[in-house]
């Protein structure tokens, strides 16, 4: 009996719901139809004004004169002027940036390949065309480290510096002078020698005699590749070398004469004369023997 008792009450409360479901239904529906009988005023129409007002002039002196233009005026020719200026600039840094590119392609740090050192003696090589060239030392440069030429095949002069100036690295070299050659290039190397697989090349000499500065990539450790190597690819000739160190460099002492070797040729003459003076002081001897010899003959 319980159980079905239960499912009474179960059965109930689904009708009830059901009716409550179709009421709601029914509701909606009118409601929407409610709406749809309802007209919405349109805002945006023009609001008629009063007959009084239509004969009076109010409002025509503040009102503003309409301009007609013909279509020819109505381009905007301010978008090609503005064209026009943008084209001229992006030719103008075109053609500054490949004569800058021109002009440093010649002289950038570049990692020597290998082989590359030309010892065909049937191919003349180029000889450095400027003999003298006197660069300004770079603007607020300072000093990183700085050593003299040394000879190792041909005659070199001068110092070489490392200078940092603004944010850049360059090789300067003053008074600097060497002899003329063919293809000479001037490499940094951390041996005294020219290794193909090490070393950076700093591009063609730019003179023969001066002051010259070369400049030298940011990446390079300057600690490392502190010899400046002056080499005819032409030829494979070291020319001469500067080690480069940071301080002051000592001052460059004049070469003096020996003095031994004039006190060489002092004694050498002494004994030169010496040996002219011993036969003439055993000929006087001689002399006065027989001198002697004669007068004992004449006393009775």
């Amino acid at each position: 009996m319980k159980k079905q008792i239960i499912k009474v009450r179960k059965i109930e409360k689904k009708k009830k719901e059901n009716i409550k479901i179709e009421k709601m239904k029914k509701a909606i529906v009118k409601i929407i139809e409610k709406i749809k009988t309802i007209k919405i005023a349109n805002s945006f129409k023009k609001i008629r004004k009063p007959e009084i007002f239509k004969n009076m002039n109010i409002f025509q002196k503040f009102r503003k004169p309409k301009v007609v233009m013909r279509k020819t005026y109505k381009k905007k020719t301010w978008k090609k002027i503005v064209g026009i200026i943008f084209m001229v600039i992006i030719a103008g840094a075109i053609f500054f940036g490949i004569i800058f590119l021109v002009k440093n392609k010649k002289n950038a740090s570049r990692p020597i390949p290998k082989n590359s050192i030309s010892t065909n003696l049937q191919e003349p090589g180029k000889v450095i065309e400027v003999d003298s060239l006197d660069e300004a030392f770079p603007a607020n440069g300072e000093i990183i480290s700085q050593g003299r030429f040394n000879n190792v095949e041909q005659i070199l002069k001068g110092k070489a510096l490392f200078v940092k100036s603004g944010g850049e690295v360059f090789l300067r070299l003053e008074d600097f002078e060497m002899v003329n050659g063919q293809d000479m290039h001037i490499y940094l190397s951390p041996i005294l020698n020219l290794n193909p697989e090490d070393v950076i090349d700093l591009g063609i000499m730019k003179s023969t005699t001066g002051n010259v500065n070369y400049k030298v990539e940011k990446s390079v450790d300057l600690e490392k590749y502190y010899n400046v190597l002056i080499w005819s690819n032409r030829f494979n000739a070291f020319f001469g070398y500067a080690s480069l160190q940071k301080g002051e460099l000592l001052p460059e002492v004049a070469p003096v004469a020996p003095e031994e070797k004039e006190d060489e040729q002092d004694i050498s003459q002494s004994s030169i004369d010496g040996e002219v003076s011993q036969p003439q002081t055993e000929q006087a001897e001689a002399d006065e023997v027989l001198m002697e010899q004669n007068a004992e003959k004449i006393i009775p």
